[in-house]
C-alpha cells in the first residue's frame, strides 16, 4: 500500500510538469525558435526512446542527410538535445531559458 502523501505528491508533480502534453510544448518551442519544422521529430524520439544515435537523424526526420545534420545541430544548439560525449547518443535536455515555455505550471504568472 502507498502511503497517501507519496501518491498526492506524485499527483502534483504529473500535474505541474504535464507531460501528456510536453511532446506539443516541444513542437511549439521549435516552431517558435525559427528552427525547420522536422527538428522537432528529433525531440519526440528523444521523448519517446530516450536517446539515439546522431547518425540516424535523417531517418528520424525524413530530412536529405545534409540537411538533417543541419537541423540536428540547430536543436543542439537551442540546447534540447546534447550528448556526454562529443560523438555519443543525444538525448532531451531542458535549457534554464527553455523551462517556462516547457513547464509553464512550474511558473505561473504572477
Amino acid at each position: 500500500m502507498v502511503p497517501a502523501g507519496v501518491h498526492r505528491s506524485g499527483e502534483l508533480l504529473t500535474g505541474l510538469f504535464d507531460l501528456d502534453t510536453l511532446a506539443k510544448r516541444l513542437h511549439s518551442y521549435v516552431e517558435r525558435s525559427g528552427v525547420k519544422p522536422e527538428a522537432s521529430r528529433f525531440l519526440q524520439e528523444a521523448l519517446m526512446r530516450g536517446e539515439f544515435d546522431r547518425g540516424e537523424g535523417s531517418r528520424i526526420s525524413g530530412l536529405p542527410e545534409r540537411t538533417a545534420r543541419r537541423v540536428f545541430n540547430e536543436v543542439i544548439g537551442l540546447g534540447l538535445l546534447a550528448s556526454d560525449t562529443p560523438k555519443g547518443p543525444v538525448s532531451l535536455r531542458f535549457p534554464a531559458d527553455a523551462l517556462d515555455a516547457l513547464f509553464p505550471k512550474l511558473f505561473p504568472e504572477t
